[in-house]
Order: structure tokens, then sequence, then C-alpha cells
């Protein structure tokens, strides 16, 4: 279905949703969750044909379509995880006037406490919180999609519609008050966090020299900026805890400089797991040296053994006259001409002799060969020491301009929280 025009999907999922309900997806008129299989025919139908330029996937699509369906607004949040879909509709809630803490909806600390210690014993929502986060950068917070302006419009209710998730997912309030109250409280705790982490995201994208990112922060500067569209944007430059302004020409430097350092980490800890996996492969290599001797060794004892044997049987025939004699091989009693008998075992014992020396002469090449493994078990045991060290003395110290980056993103984090 290569060839079929996004036209004729579009008439595929319109259909399709003409039929769909998502009433039954929704949770406390505000939440919905609907599970891939529940929208299959519509991925079946984008997934075989080629989106417009508009559309970064069919992620984008799912949403634009879904948005429709339920008339969502740009403050309701599409979240497209792993293996789900949410929409979060943003609502309001208004304190009552004469309450004691507005920010959390009237409800009284010790409250929001006992709530917190209920749903989140182990303080699981700031992990869930992050996790949630990074689906709604791929979305409504995608800079590639976004500019500054529509960021600042955005984020505060992105946020808050991540907590309500996480307390909805994770509580049995159904109170919106209670819902909201408790949302705001957590989202106090991991603010900080959660923009530092946009900010991360940002300057990751802008030190691969992606475009939209780098068009992203060339809005923050201390001189007012007109974008493609003529709009104008103030001054916003990005300020460190000195009021010192990072512009695109320092961050720049700085991120080269970091991509640098992070590559270092990254190239120290592969040469770890090589030397771990090489070590490895030489124990390994050592074990089976070791096996093989032990069996080079129990072949020499065996072959002693019936050297003895020979030489025992040679001795009790040395003192016999007899024509015929008995003999036992391989576990069975036969009787035996006494001449043909010596002379057979004189044929035996120069070739078990000959064994002996070949054996021997192998377990020596062996010993040598176990000598010279644990010789280079040695050396890489202590380039792995050595590794080792490095990289921890790498990873507590950090590189100089570790604390340079930090301090941009610190900033960066700051300058998105304003509004």
């Amino acid at each position: 279905m290569e060839d079929s025009s996004f036209s004729q999907v579009e008439k595929i999922i319109e259909n399709f949703l003409k039929n769909f309900d998502p009433q039954q997806y929704l949770y406390l008129d505000m939440f919905y969750r609907l599970e891939e299989d529940h929208i299959g025919e519509v991925l079946t139908a984008l997934h075989e044909c080629k989106l417009p330029k508009k559309y970064h996937s069919y992620k984008d699509v799912v949403q634009e379509k879904l948005a429709k369906k339920i008339s969502a607004t740009n403050k309701d949040l599409f979240l497209y995880t792993d293996n789900a879909i949410y929409i979060k509709l943003f609502f309001q809630i208004e304190a009552p006037e004469n309450s004691a803490d507005r920010r959390a909806c009237g409800l009284d600390p010790e409250t929001l406490k006992a709530y917190k210690k209920q749903f989140f014993p182990n303080d699981e929502y700031k992990k869930r919180m992050l996790e949630l986060l990074n689906f709604a950068m791929e979305s409504t917070l995608n800079i590639k999609k976004i500019n500054p302006s529509e960021f600042r419009s955005l984020f505060i209710p992105v946020l808050v519609n991540i907590a309500d998730i996480v307390v909805i997912e994770h509580s049995d309030l159904e109170d919106l008050r209670s819902i909201r109250g408790l949302s705001y409280f957590l989202l106090r705790e991991v603010f900080e966090t959660m923009m530092l982490y946009i900010a991360e995201d940002i300057l990751f994208h802008f030190s691969n020299q992606e475009k939209k990112a780098i068009e992203f922060l060339g809005h923050f500067s201390i001189h007012e900026t007109i974008d493609a569209k003529g709009n104008r944007y103030k001054p916003n430059p990005i300020l460190d805890e000195s009021n010192r302004a990072w512009n695109m020409t320092t961050i720049r430097s700085t991120m080269i400089q970091h991509k640098k350092s992070k590559q270092t980490l990254y190239d120290r800890r592969n040469e770890l797991i090589t030397i771990k996996k090489k070590l490895e492969a030489y124990n390994n290599e050592q074990k089976e040296i070791i096996k093989h001797l032990q069996n080079e060794h129990k072949a020499f004892e065996e072959t002693e053994e019936k050297l003895d044997h020979i030489h025992q049987t040679l001795d009790r025939l040395e003192y016999t006259d007899a024509k015929e004699v008995k003999f036992i091989e391989d576990g069975e009693e036969k009787l035996y001409d006494r001449k043909s008998l010596v002379a057979q075992l004189f044929r035996k014992e120069d070739s078990l002799i000959k064994r002996k020396v070949t054996l021997h002469r192998s377990a020596k090449e062996i010993e040598l060969a176990l000598s010279n493994k644990q010789k280079e078990i040695y050396v890489w045991e202590k380039k792995l020491t050595d590794a080792e060290k490095s990289l921890a003395n790498l990873e507590s110290q950090g590189h100089p301009i570790d604390a340079q980056y930090e301090r941009i993103q610190r900033a960066l984090a700051k300058t998105l929280s304003q509004r």
C-alpha cells in the first residue's frame, strides 16, 4: 500500500473514528488511556503510507486525529508512551478565598504529606514524572515543533498534567481538588529537576547541531530578535547565578568541549568492557589448557600403569620354562605361546615407552602454553586494575568543563522557567 495517498489513509482513519468511542477509555472525565491495540486499524494504515512532511512521525497524525475527536486544546497533554496513549485534559481548580495555601488548592500541608506518604512511600512519583516528561518532549514540548514563546505558554500545563497523571495512576483519589492539590505539592518538589531535564535535552540537540535546537536557543539573547514570521522577541538572556549572560558562541564552545569530555568517558567505559571481555576469554582459554593438561597427565599415568603390568608379566615369564602360559588381556584370560607372548610384550613395551615420551613432551608444551597464558592474564589483570582506577578517577573528579556545562544547564533551566 506504499503508493496509496495520505488522503486515502485519512479516509480510513475518519471511518474508524466515526465508530470509535473514546468515552470508554475516559477516567474522571479528564484522562484517557488507550492501548495501541485499541486503534490498531489506524496504526496499520499509517505504517503503510508515506506521511506528508508536516508530520514528524505517525504519532503526530494519531495525536492530531484523536485531539480533534475529543476536542482537545493546546493545554491538554498527549503522550505516546511505549505501550499506551495518554490524553490528559487540563482543568482549572480555584482555591477557596480563605484557604491557607492557595498553591495547594486549599488543602492543608499535613493532608498532602499524608497523601504522599500513603501513595508514594518511596518517592516513586519522581521517576515516573521524569519518564512521562521524556514522552512529553517528543510531543507537546518537542523543540522541533515549538518556539520559546509557545514553550512558555505550554510548559506549566504540561508539567501539571504529568503530575495529575502520576497521582491518578498511583492513588485512589477521585476528587479533582485533592488530585490537583497533591499534584502541585509533588510538582514543587521535582519542578527544578524537570526543568534541568528539559534544559539537558535542548542542549543535547544543540550539541548535535540540530537546526531547530539552534533556532530555539537563538531566541535567548541580550538583544531583541525577530523570527522568520516577523514576530519580535524582547531580550531574554540566559543568565547564570553570577548574572553572566551566555550567548550562542559561548554555549557552543562549552558544548563542543563537554561533548568531547563525555566521549572520553564513554571511550574509557568501552575500553573497560573490552578489557573485561578479553580477560574473560583468556581465563576460559586457561581453563581449557588446564583441562587438556590434566587429560595428558591422566594418559601418562595410565601408560605407566600398563608398562608396570608388562614389566611384572615379563619378570614372571623369565622364571618359567613352560611353552604355554596364561595371560590376561582386555579383562579376559587366554593361553599364549610363551615365546610369542614375550615378543608381543616387548613390542607393546616399546610402543608404550614411545607413547610416554610423546605424552611427556606434549605435557611440557602444554605447561609452557599455560605459563604463557598466565602471563597474558597477569598483564590484562593489571590493565583492568589500571583502567578501573582511571575510570573511577575520571568519574569522581569529572572534567573541568563539566562545571561550566552544569552552570549553563542551570541558567537555561531558570530562563525556561520564566513565564
